[in-house]
């Protein structure tokens, strides 16, 4: 049974460490590197507070997947969405968005948006088959990579 629940402050090394696992398959691959790498515990606090929270998706009592979320005027930003490998195909990077989507939803907003890496094709088509669509396409600083703003409009 796969269930999401909205992380307390102390469940925040949980999402960390969900996190850094499963983005650990970037480690010296992307460029420029995942932030997602060199984040603290402390960090996601920050980024978090007060205007977003964090996820967990649990398979029984065992915490599988994290992701992050930011309120925004007009839509709900998803961040670091994180499956461990070895739960991945299960549904959990799914429903850790329906729910997020639910969250936008109860709070009045229509649409949420997620970052999406160009080098990155497979996630790129994981959020089209979830129906996001892009909207807007940057170029890192660096320009050794591109990425994409995804929107799903919920009504």
């Amino acid at each position: 049974m796969l269930r999401i629940t909205h992380a307390s402050r102390e469940e925040i090394p949980v999402v960390h460490r969900i996190m850094l696992v499963a983005f650990e398959e970037y480690r010296g691959v992307l460029d420029p590197p995942s932030g997602a790498l060199s984040e603290t515990v402390e960090d996601i606090i920050r980024k978090i507070t007060p205007d977003g929270g964090a996820v967990i998706a649990w398979y029984a009592d065992e915490p599988v997947g994290s992701a992050r979320y930011l309120l925004h005027p007009g839509y709900l930003y998803i961040g670091r969405v994180s499956v461990l490998p070895q739960h991945r195909g299960f549904g959990a990077g799914s429903a850790l968005l329906q729910y997020l989507e639910q969250l936008a939803l109860d709070g009045q907003l229509e649409e949420t948006r997620v970052g999406v890496r160009l080098s990155l094709p497979a996630n790129v088509a994981y959020y089209r088959k979830l129906r996001y669509e892009v909207i807007e396409e940057h170029e890192y600083p660096s320009q050794t990579d591109r990425y994409y703003i995804m929107s799903k409009r919920l009504r």
